[in-house]
């Protein structure tokens, strides 16, 4: 029996360690801290093909809707997580109702559904409630796009990876990789407990602890950085609340904040504008309550209903430097495999299908535009 063992309990590591087990091999998922402690357990959770510009990436998001919905089948004894529920946009500006047309063209050459709606039937049939006041053009409507209860959602795959016989080692930190030696082959790992898991194959599914692993092994996948220059915000903050007095069933973008159902009545919010000025964790709770003051500009029907913040996290999200998924074999070593995205709520299922598809049987044609040979510090 193939033994692989998995680092990273994430929501990528727990897709991975389910399909191997599923596929025969003796599997075990190791990480430092408990996963609902981490980034996947918060996460905003909307499920969609992306549209960025790249074709392949536009494929592995849209098969990683269809992922979803057979890990939600497999997983229906437990707690609902996944809710193709639709996803609603729209715009306060001339300048913004242009770009949400535009995006939704592109949608549209691709064959993917997309509907414009107005304010009565937006207020009737998606969400009742809505202030709408200061809307420019219509509202736009995706159908197919989905959600999931984050931390509902990890829970399930790592007790249905258990049933099929993953071993988790939580609490322990991976501070070696066993003959991890450039040009050398990966023979398993050691934890910072002293325990040593050997293994046929070892795959990094670590996040933002992927360099630090794969320098272990003398490789190394670039990420952005906090403050690098770049440009791009890594830096999110998600903010759950306590439970609504309206409902909410849909993914909501409203032109400030972002809203994602949770459970028991509850929503997690979001707002790219926010995370532009976070710097540390630190911030986190004042700027939560930033963010949870615009929740009554969108929903009205929130307003001196008493709702507060029920938790506040910050994360730092994996982003490689080109902001393309990481998917396949390190360069240079043997038998270690990597795997490091932002989106990996949304990614998660069909990566886990993906890698155990790759190291028992071949390779896999979504994965073929996303190789970590692409970058030259590998």
């Amino acid at each position: 029996m193939t033994r692989i063992v998995v680092v990273g309990a994430g929501s990528i590591g727990s897709c991975v360690a389910l399909r191997l087990a599923r596929r025969g091999a003796d599997v075990v998922l190791v990480d430092a801290r408990e996963p609902a402690e981490g980034l996947s357990a918060h996460g905003f959770g909307w499920v969609n093909a992306v549209d960025n510009g790249s074709d392949p990436y536009y494929r592995l998001s849209a098969e990683s809707l269809r992922a979803h919905e057979r890990l939600a089948a497999e997983t229906a004894d437990g707690a609902p997580w996944f809710f193709r529920h639709g996803n609603l946009h729209w715009a306060d500006s001339a300048e913004g109702a242009r770009r949400l047309a535009a995006v939704a063209d592109g949608y549209r050459a691709k064959g993917y559904p997309v509907e414009e709606v107005d304010a009565e039937r937006a207020r009737r049939d998606l969400q009742p409630g809505l202030a709408l006041d200061r809307l420019h053009g219509p509202l736009v409507h995706y159908p197919a796009d989905a959600h999931v209860v984050a931390d509902r959602f990890v829970a399930a795959v790592q007790e249905h990876g258990r049933r099929a016989g993953v071993r988790l080692r939580i609490g322990s930190a991976v501070t070696g990789l066993l003959g991890g030696q450039p040009g050398g082959r990966v023979r398993g790992v050691e934890l910072a407990s002293g325990e040593r898991i050997e293994a046929d194959a070892v795959v990094s599914c670590a996040g933002r602890g992927t360099r630090a692993l794969l320098g272990r092994a003398g490789a190394d996948v670039p990420l952005v950085e906090p403050g690098d220059g770049s440009g791009v915000t890594v830096v999110g903050l998600l903010v759950r609340t306590t439970p609504l007095p309206v409902r909410v069933d849909r993914v909501l973008h409203a032109p400030h904040l972002s809203i994602r159902p949770h459970s028991g009545g509850r929503v997690v919010l979001h707002c790219h504008d926010v995370d532009e000025e976070l710097t540390h964790a630190r911030q986190g709770p004042a700027a939560a309550e930033r963010v949870l003051a615009r929740l009554a500009e969108v929903l009205p029907g929130t307003a001196g209903a008493g709702v507060a913040v029920e938790d506040a996290y910050v994360g730092v999200r994996p982003m490689p430097v080109d902001g393309m998924s990481v998917v396949g074999p390190v360069p240079g070593v043997e038998s270690l495999y990597v795997v490091v995205t932002h989106s990996g709520l949304t990614l998660a299922p069909v990566l886990g299908e993906i890698v155990a598809q790759e190291l028992l049987d071949g390779p896999s044609p979504l994965a073929a535009a996303f190789r970590p040979e692409r970058f030259a510090a590998v």
